[in-house]
């Protein structure tokens, strides 16, 4: 999928720090209904979600940033509940930065891209669905890129950690080329994800 969407907010709300730092939750709210005014329904997506541009959380460092959206009926009773059928758990968006495994970012042909155009530039952002499912009786957090296999099988493990969003994240640099995401779900799930800066 690949859509031509003018959002100056989203740009100017995803960069520009100096430090990672959580964006202000009113502002992420913005970006966030924005997004899913301009981006409407994904028709082609391997899971069906309905994100919920209210509880939106953002995070930004320097000229990267993340945009989570988490699916509206999201809860902890329905990732506990899981079985072999994928679970919606969220949308998120990045800027700059895309995931990345045993060191090497994901190639942009394995990425779901949103392209931007702002100030007759074009941005392209990576999106990832996420969900989540059990597997030989462990739960996974499953991110999808574009295509029918997933990018990445994360653990998605139990931890009480009070959160005033349904999903939030923090981030940890890992050198000079990548930093580790921890997703904080519910409060009561999390999962760690490797991003390095995305490929030209």
């Amino acid at each position: 999928m690949k859509r031509i969407i003018t959002l100056t907010a989203l740009l100017a709300g995803l960069a520009v720090a100096n430090a990672q730092e959580k964006v202000p939750h009113d502002e992420a709210q913005k970006i966030a209904r924005k997004v899913t005014e301009l981006i409407g329904t994904i028709a082609d997506g391997q899971i069906k979600i309905s994100p919920d541009a209210d509880k939106a959380e953002a995070l930004k460092a320097s000229e990267a940033g993340m945009l989570v959206l988490p699916d509206e009926k999201l809860t902890a009773e329905a990732i506990e509940k899981a079985g072999a059928t994928i679970v919606p758990v969220a949308q998120l968006f990045f800027k700059g930065i895309a995931p990345a495994k045993g060191g090497h970012v994901t190639p942009n042909d394995k990425l779901r891209i949103v392209t931007i155009s702002d100030k007759d530039q074009d941005h392209k952002l990576p999106l990832c669905l996420l969900g989540a499912r059990k597997r030989d009786g462990k739960l996974e957090l499953v991110v999808f890129g574009n295509g029918k296999e997933p990018l990445q099988l994360l653990n998605l493990t139990k931890a009480e950690s009070p959160a005033g969003s349904p999903i939030e994240m923090s981030g940890e640099k890992q050198g000079d080329e990548s930093a580790l995401i921890t997703l904080n779900v519910l409060g009561k799930y999390k999962a760690s994800l490797t991003v390095m800066k995305q490929e030209n």
